[in-house]
């Protein structure tokens, strides 16, 4: 055994070194372990590979034109049937605008960061599903947005707008994009599937529908889809205010709560990618309870990588585009980041399979409120809580995973989370506090597959917040929350 594993480590030193150098090769698929898994079908099994290396884009300014009509509805919809203050624009506002500049808005959370990236992804796929790649549909998605800030509201552009409506929508359009042509693949499916296609992103099954198929690659791709419900309870509530505990701050989350969620895997970790997304994973979970509810969204999409696999073993450099939320009574906190890691995996004996995996990102746009409401009534006291009240920031991301299989049904998981901003000069709310903001997550969970379709499982995850601020007013604060549940998973595909 002992040289079983010095083999497995020299492998992964000499692969490390070597990657950059041959990220073009693998070793043979028929030589894995018999105990590993992996599927032959490769993105150039699928059809019409010389369609594939001649794209038909539409004329760009048909997809232009399509964009330009599609703010103008909204717009219209806005202004003559829900009768909108904001949307009695005109050319006086477009030329302060032109003017005066952009400045940082504080509508409501949700919709900076749920819905302007929706938004963003109905660009993004009237590009996508006319035959443009990511980072043009990328570019289309920021002109929209752009043309939208500038003409379409009484309110100034905002930077943060922009951000989350562009590269938020490239990355809500790219994955609704694949998981809609999952739905009616590269032949015409079913009507149940093509109204699910449309559903998921109608946008680009319109263009499809009226222009043709521009892709047949992206349907074909290998996926795991699980979903997951169960019970539990919050417990260990720990408040702090400078040095001090200050429970009588806060009110006590220890209810029993709701857990429910899904999980996406699309791709394989260790295949070359070959276009932006060609590996994604998708998790989302919630938490519904007397005391208070939260709800988690990251979605993670590699943009290039290099790396070798065989035998079962891999190792993958790659950068990576995420989009990650957390909102709920324990905070809220939104990052759009860009970043690198390395992602290994290796067989140390037959049955037992490690995998672990770095990222660490650079924060492009993060929001954050952490729930200091009690504190700011203390040196404001007419301040009302909303969900406008939220610092922008810049910042660093970390992500270290860990996952072990036994078997061939059990499995341990570990992944911690640690995003640390500080807040963008000039960004504040009215009762906003300048400084540092930190969330601390890790998500520990041991399931165990009954059948092939249905897992069960338990969980125990830790929250934690810090917010140190550069005021007179505000000490230190950190407050932690644990939680453990129990649930059963059902695999869909």
């Amino acid at each position: 055994m002992f040289r079983k594993l010095l083999s497995s480590l020299l492998f992964l030193s000499v692969a490390a070194w070597s990657a950059p150098l041959f990220s073009d090769q693998t070793l043979p698929e028929d030589s894995i372990n018999v105990e590993y898994f992996i599927t032959n079908t490769t993105f150039e099994d699928t059809l019409e590979i010389d369609a594939l290396n001649n794209p038909t884009e539409l004329s760009p300014f048909i997809v232009l034109g399509e964009i330009f009509g599609f703010n103008g509805f909204i717009w219209a919809w806005d202004r003559y049937v829900l009768d909108k203050d904001y949307a009695r624009t005109g050319p006086s506002y477009w030329k302060r605008n032109f003017k005066e500049g952009w400045e940082w808005d504080h509508n409501h959370w949700a919709i900076n960061f749920y819905g302007h990236p929706y938004q963003g992804s109905v660009y993004y796929n009237l590009a996508r599903g006319a035959g443009y790649g990511f980072y043009a549909s990328l570019l289309f998605s920021a002109i929209g947005s752009y043309t939208w800030e500038m003409f379409a509201e009484t309110e100034y552009p905002a930077p943060n707008d922009l951000i989350a409506t562009s590269i938020g929508g490239a990355v809500y359009g790219e994955v609704l994009y694949r998981l809609s042509r999952k739905f009616y693949g590269v032949d015409e499916s079913s009507w149940y599937n093509q109204v699910g296609a449309f559903g998921i992103s109608h946008a680009a099954y319109l263009q499809r529908k009226v222009f043709g198929n521009r892709d047949g690659i992206t349907g074909n791709t290998p996926m795991d889809l699980s979903i997951f419900l169960g019970t539990g309870s919050h417990f260990g509530n720990i408040y702090r205010y400078g040095g001090r505990n200050e429970d009588d701050l806060d009110q006590r989350w220890d209810d029993k709560h709701v857990m429910y969620g899904a999980e996406i895997e699309y791709g394989k970790p260790f295949r070359k990618v070959k276009r932006p997304f060609d590996y994604f994973t998708l998790f989302t979970r919630g938490e519904v309870g007397p005391d208070g509810t939260l709800f988690q969204l990251d979605v993670t999409g590699k943009l290039m990588n290099a790396g070798v696999h065989g035998r079962g073993h891999w190792v993958d450099f790659a950068t990576y585009l995420d989009y990650c939320t957390f909102y709920g009574d324990f905070a809220t906190v939104g990052t759009i980041s860009i970043g690198t890691g390395i992602d290994f995996s290796l067989w140390l004996l037959p049955s037992l399979r490690f995998r672990m995996y770095h990222q660490i990102y650079f924060i492009l746009l993060g929001t954050t409120d952490m729930g200091y409401d009690d504190l700011i009534r203390e040196v404001h006291p007419d301040y009302e809580s909303n969900m406008d009240n939220y610092q922008y920031n810049m910042g660093a991301k970390y992500v270290l995973g860990i996952e072990v299989l036994i078997g061939k049904k059990f499995r341990i998981k570990n992944k911690t989370i640690v995003d640390a901003l500080h807040t963008i000069p000039g960004s504040l709310p009215h009762y906003g506090a300048d400084g540092w903001d930190m969330l601390l997550m890790n998500h520990a969970s041991m399931e165990y597959d009954l059948t092939d379709k249905i897992a069960m499982g338990g969980r125990l995850d830790a929250y934690a917040k810090i917010a140190a601020y550069s005021s007179e007013f505000f000490e230190p604060m950190s407050r932690g929350v644990f939680a453990y549940t129990l649930y059963f998973s059902y695999k869909l595909f």
